[in-house]
């Protein structure tokens, strides 16, 4: 691995470990919001929408690190029947179709985040956040998602055109990288 893919691959671990802080952040204030609402009558007027945003984030800002450690399901029923030589060159188009979407949702995002920011826009709760707050998780997340895609291509680019490609076609999709 080269030092710029060894740099992605570390950023997008920095997200992982959000994503295992922010899933114990959400079971610690939910928990808290389900005792001050059942046992003390006092439910927080925070926990709602605070996980909200988590559970946006959720989705997003670890998506680069699960691509890194090859941890996304997959249905590969209809990739068994492939030959070979095809299965192994699947992953190119994977990682094609991976920076594709990211590329356009960092860009979307961005821009939704952009006019939240100019438009000062806030949720209409008590907390009143800025929506650019969450708003910022779409263009980060798929940001780092789409740095991890060029990485992965580049893996597969140089494991399919080295020695490495008859392995690879006898191991199947994703198993080389």
């Amino acid at each position: 691995m080269n030092p710029i893919q060894q740099v992605i691959g570390g950023i997008a671990r920095g997200g992982g470990i959000l994503g295992e802080l922010g899933l114990a952040f959400a079971v610690v204030s939910i928990s808290y919001d389900v005792v001050m609402r059942y046992v003390f009558a006092a439910p927080t007027n925070w926990a709602l929408e605070i996980n909200t945003f988590v559970l946006a984030m959720l989705s997003t800002i670890p998506a680069a690190d699960v691509l890194r450690k090859d941890g996304h399901i997959r249905i590969t029923f209809l990739m068994e029947r492939f030959k070979p030589a095809l299965r192994a060159r699947m992953p190119i188009l994977w990682a094609a179709a991976g920076l594709f979407f990211s590329a356009i949702m960092t860009w979307k995002g961005g821009l939704m985040a952009w006019q939240a920011w100019i438009n000062n826009d806030r949720m209409s709760t008590s907390l009143g956040t800025p929506l650019v707050i969450p708003y910022l998780l779409i263009p980060v997340g798929f940001g780092l998602l789409f740095l991890q895609s060029a990485v992965r291509l580049a893996t597969t680019l140089k494991a399919i055109g080295g020695v490495d490609g008859q392995k690879a076609a006898e191991e199947g999709p994703g198993q080389q990288l």
